[in-house]
């Protein structure tokens, strides 16, 4: 792992190297700047004077960008790899994508080289440049308040704090209120009921898959999930089976996934039968995996982290 990060440490101040290089070529000098020490005084710096936010990580490596969100809360126009922040803002952001959402692992970098430079030559350059009234092109401002509206009220640091404290501080507090009650019976009883989880749980398995999908299933129509489980002595209520469904991504990975929780419909024998039908939306290669976890409905808390979960 060390070797692998002194590398990518040696390809950025390569990188670097060559930006400051050719940044210093008299034919080049006047359209490239290199820019040090990067922080907050240089990007507010940045987003009052610039037209265009570039971004352009390879796909699923962006941490966040949140350089691009300063930039769009600014009234600059992103151009940008759909990842990090832009892959959900990118729809009402006014700006420009670069390639989409899928990842190919060979051409990824010529495909999104040959994108910037398509749409900077045939959309945004003669936009910028081209249908000024009174020297102000229209289409250009349209979409610069469309990234304002847009973009302002949901990438800002309040609605960021609300959604941690309703999501995730709100309902800590009401738990911990709830497991004190009756001097922490709550705690007693999940012990209990975890202690006989771990005892059963290398019994719990899967049993039966199926029926498998058609290959081709038309957008729209559902698709029935099934699955057989025993479950060593445990209960219905005392597990949580779930499908884990996505894209098929390249490297035969699940990605943009969604989980759908399915519900037990009968017993047989000692095992039961969970199911329930998934309605696709989106076109292209779909798939799924299922997983079993431990679950207490009416605990506070549910789903606590912890080593017990088995994947078919």
């Amino acid at each position: 792992v060390l070797d692998d990060l002194l590398d990518q440490g040696l390809a950025r101040q390569i990188l670097i190297q060559q930006i400051v290089k050719y940044s210093r070529d008299p034919e080049l000098s006047s359209h490239v700047l290199f820019l040090e020490d990067y922080g907050i005084h240089v990007a507010r710096e940045m987003v009052q004077c610039c037209d265009v936010w570039l971004n352009t990580p390879r796909r699923l490596e962006e941490a966040c960008g949140t350089s691009g969100m300063k930039a769009g809360l600014n009234g600059v126009l992103n151009l940008s790899v759909l990842d990090g922040w832009y892959d959900e803002g990118y729809e009402g952001s006014g700006g420009w994508a670069i390639g989409d959402r899928e990842t190919y692992s060979e051409d990824q970098d010529e495909i999104h080289a040959s994108a910037i430079y398509s749409l900077l030559e045939n959309e945004i350059v003669p936009m910028y440049y081209g249908g000024r009234e009174e020297g102000v092109p229209e289409e250009w401002m349209r979409r610069v308040r469309q990234s304002l509206m847009n973009l302002s009220p949901r990438f800002n640091s309040l609605r960021m704090l609300e959604e941690y404290s309703a999501q995730l501080y709100q309902p800590a507090h009401t738990a911990w209120t709830e497991i004190r009650e009756g001097e922490f019976e709550k705690i007693r009883r999940r012990v209990r009921w975890t202690a006989d989880v771990e005892r059963s749980w290398s019994q719990v398995r899967f049993v039966e898959l199926g029926p498998e999908p058609d290959g081709t299933v038309l957008s729209g129509q559902a698709i029935p999930i099934r699955v057989a489980v025993e479950l060593g002595g445990l209960a219905p209520e005392d597990v949580r089976v779930e499908a884990v469904i996505g894209r098929v991504g390249v490297n035969g990975q699940l990605e943009e996934t969604e989980v759908m929780t399915l519900p037990a419909v009968e017993q047989r024998g000692t095992a039961y039968v969970f199911a329930k039908e998934f309605m696709p939306m989106h076109t292209g290669r779909l798939g799924y995996s299922l997983r079993i976890s431990p679950n207490h409905y009416h605990d506070p808390l549910t789903r606590p982290c912890n080593s017990l979960l088995k994947w078919n």
